[in-house]
């Protein structure tokens, strides 16, 4: 598709490319000069084929710019749904996709797929719920598989981030975490922060400890269901969702999550071994209490097989 914009000058300039470098800032000289080049810039009505031709007042110049069509997007994976209504959507997400796209990013992502199913979704726009986000109450992480509550419309996606922002969602995780808990169960309530070395990275904001930016509380139970030599199979309910905060809670523990390439050894699991399994929540609409359930990855079953019987 080619684009047509016609510039008029408003001073003198001593180059044709001089003036179109300041015309369109987006592009670089070099495509400006290739455009010149291919009879792509008109002055005055009359094709240019130099980059030096001085620029008067009043001089109109002329540019056709080619510009991809955007391809039409196609998912390619299919949701695996765990429960839905006309009002909201519950989904089993598999682990590798995130939830939606970070700053830079250019991958295919839930929300993508989400909006290609749902297009009404598109028209949740309001103060308090991000425009480039509609539909989404919750998070996890890319490499986190499981439960994914997602919202179709604006009315339920309010009552759904307040119930959130109240802490009155319960969900609870599954993981395999490296050696063996401390203790059979417990909580670990200790606030987080983002590293000040790795802004990718969040840290335990130990006592005494000065780190610029604010704390968040953050608060994780956790049971041992099994113990073996070398690794634990836990449960565990975070009270805040912070982001992060299990891997963090765990690394700072000294029990990463297995698979954990940022706070653990990505070469200890096949990916991150971290399952959101349920999710305990009260139905927005009709004010009954919903719970859903995640199956258990296989990966994580064939894992624990082995283990419970080595071959």
């Amino acid at each position: 598709m080619n684009i047509h914009k016609r510039f008029t000058a408003k001073k003198t300039y001593p180059r044709l490319d001089h003036f179109l470098v300041e015309s369109l800032p987006e592009m670089s000289r070099s495509q400006l000069v290739k455009l010149i080049k291919e009879n792509k810039v008109k002055l005055n009505n009359e094709p240019v084929k130099k980059k030096s031709p001085e620029i008067l007042v009043d001089d109109v110049v002329e540019i056709e710019i080619f510009q991809p069509g955007k391809k039409e997007y196609h998912p390619t994976f299919e949701f695996k749904k765990l429960y839905e209504d006309p009002y909201l959507l519950i989904i089993d997400k598999p682990a590798g996709i995130p939830v939606h796209k970070g700053a830079g990013e250019e991958v295919e992502t839930i929300l993508n797929a989400f909006r290609y199913h749902y297009p009404q979704v598109n028209e949740i726009v309001c103060a308090d719920a991000d425009a480039d986000r509609p539909g989404i109450v919750h998070r996890l992480d890319k490499d986190t598989s499981g439960i994914l509550l997602l919202a179709k419309d604006i009315v339920t996606m309010r009552r759904l981030q307040k119930q959130f922002k109240r802490h009155e969602v319960k969900k609870t995780y599954l993981a395999l975490v490296s050696g063996r808990m401390r203790y059979r169960s417990g909580t670990i309530d200790a606030p987080i922060v983002r590293s000040p070395r790795n802004r990718t990275r969040f840290i335990v904001l130990d006592k005494g400890h000065e780190v610029k930016g604010n704390a968040r509380e953050a608060i994780t139970d956790y049971y041992v269901i099994r113990e073996f030599r070398d690794f634990s199979y836990v449960r565990l309910s975070p009270h805040t969702g912070r982001t992060h905060q299990l891997r963090v809670h765990l690394s700072h523990a000294g029990n990463p999550i297995l698979g954990d390439r940022v706070y653990g050894k990505a070469s200890s699991f096949e990916r991150l071994a971290l399952h959101a399994y349920s999710i305990e929540f009260t139905h927005p609409i009709t004010g009954l209490t919903m719970v859903s359930y995640s199956p258990f990855p296989p990966l994580f079953r064939e894992y624990l097989k082995s283990m419970y019987h080595p071959s």
